[in-house]
């Protein structure tokens, strides 16, 4: 008998985390957090004694940033690639720099969780009395799903996935055997995306007509993945004003330039590194301020980073634009900025002037594609919908149940379900 279990990411972005229980053996899938203004929140408890294997699928916050917890009383198994191990390093880092106050634990469990880490590496890795296969879900460099077999029983875990290709990466190829579980991430469930192509075409429009009329294109983006997506776009379609990068975009874009073999075209990422502009501290970054060009700058959501520094200065000018490429979490500025036309401190929201954009470079899976899975899938499998708001989750549920026929849930944080 095999119990999953969901610690985090029931009906809600962020903080993912599940519990694959057999009668010998004990697995985490991720252990994120969930950033909210105020302070982080984490999934539910577990101990670390039992532990078989802790597998971060790749190093978003909201997957990787909660697990060296359990380095704060003992030393389990973590599991992830190389790429996931140098980029949430550097995330956590981060995390704690802007929250230690709230964050159980510090710098020095991190390192511990680093330094013995297991490299996934493309060949299935024992866990206890399981047996794990990896492959690349297409989302972010370094990310993976993972295939589950354990007591008789297979489960497939989706972490974040995207099957298309974009300038950055390769999509996700889905071959799996029978299941008997699937974990799927829902977090464009009731959405469909517009072709990548008329989205790049889209932003070279917004950037060259910004620029051309005199104004600053600040692109908000996740340090990893969409920082070096966006640069990866510009560059391919011949850019030609000046383009600036900031934040921890920056290093982030060192990282995964370290990996090539894990890019769709590497020297396509390195071009526009090289031609790109490297803000380096307060003195440079008023200089790109107050010259035509466009900005990528962490972080994605206008929750904090460099990229607030230039929300501040830009929003009562006219001439300038705001581009969101990024998923905006309920609560958070970018999402307030989109559905409200508002930016500023709580309570001290204020409307913008500059213009604002959202164009989508969603590195998900969008509702077509994740029906496409779900129908692809072997055997007879429960389906968990889980990583996205209340509403996504529960539509792809319905929407499974009546076009497959497999019993599929929304399960809220807490349940459990009994292979």
């Amino acid at each position: 008998m095999v119990n999953v279990t969901v610690f985090g990411a029931g009906r809600e972005v962020g903080r993912s985390c599940f519990e694959v229980k057999g009668p010998n053996t004990k697995l985490l899938l991720d252990y994120g957090v969930l950033v909210r203004e105020d302070r982080p929140v984490l999934p539910l408890s577990s101990s670390s004694k039992d532990m078989n294997g802790l597998i971060i699928t790749h190093a978003h916050l909201d997957h990787s940033g909660a697990a060296p917890f359990f380095y704060t009383s003992g030393t389990p198994p973590a599991y992830m690639t190389n790429m996931t191990m140098q980029l949430t390093d550097i995330l956590i880092r981060d995390l704690l720099h802007l929250s230690a106050y709230y964050i159980p634990f510090e710098a020095l469990e991190l390192k511990t969780m680093i330094d013995g880490y297991t490299e996934i590496d493309g060949k299935p890795e024992r866990m206890g009395e399981a047996e794990v296969e990896f492959s690349s879900s297409g989302h972010i460099p370094g990310s993976v799903n993972a295939l589950i077999r354990l007591d008789g029983k297979s489960i497939w875990y989706s972490g974040d996935i995207n099957t298309i290709d974009t300038a950055l990466l390769k999509g996700a190829k889905i071959d799996l055997p029978e299941l008997d579980l699937a974990i799927m991430e829902s977090t464009y469930a009731t959405v469909d995306h517009p072709p990548r192509e008329e989205q790049e075409k889209k932003l070279m429009e917004v950037v060259n007509d910004v620029v051309e009329g005199g104004g600053l294109a600040l692109i908000p983006a996740f340090s990893v993945g969409r920082s070096q997506e966006m640069l990866c776009v510009l560059q391919k379609h011949g850019f030609k004003y000046d383009v600036a990068l900031d934040g921890m975009s920056r290093t982030a874009s060192r990282v995964i330039l370290t990996r090539p073999g894990e890019l769709r075209d590497p020297k396509l990422l390195k071009d526009a590194m090289s031609r790109a502009r490297w803000v380096s501290g307060e003195k440079d970054r008023k200089k790109v301020m107050n010259r035509p060009g466009v900005i990528i700058s962490s972080s994605g959501m206008l929750t904090g980073g460099a990229s607030t520094r230039y929300m501040d200065k830009i929003k009562n000018r006219t001439r300038d634009c705001v581009i969101l490429v990024s998923y905006q979490v309920p609560g958070t500025p970018g999402r307030i900025l989109l559905d409200q036309g508002k930016y500023g401190p709580p309570g001290e929201l204020r409307d913008v002037k500059c213009r604002t954009e959202w164009i989508n470079f969603s590195s998900h899976c969008g509702s077509k594609s994740l029906m496409g899975i779900a129908k692809s899938l072997k055997g007879n499998p429960k389906i968990l919908c889980v990583h996205g708001e209340a509403a996504s989750c529960i539509a792809l549920a319905e929407n499974i149940k009546r076009e497959t026929g497999h019993e599929a849930l929304a399960p809220c944080i807490g349940e459990s379900v009994r292979l």
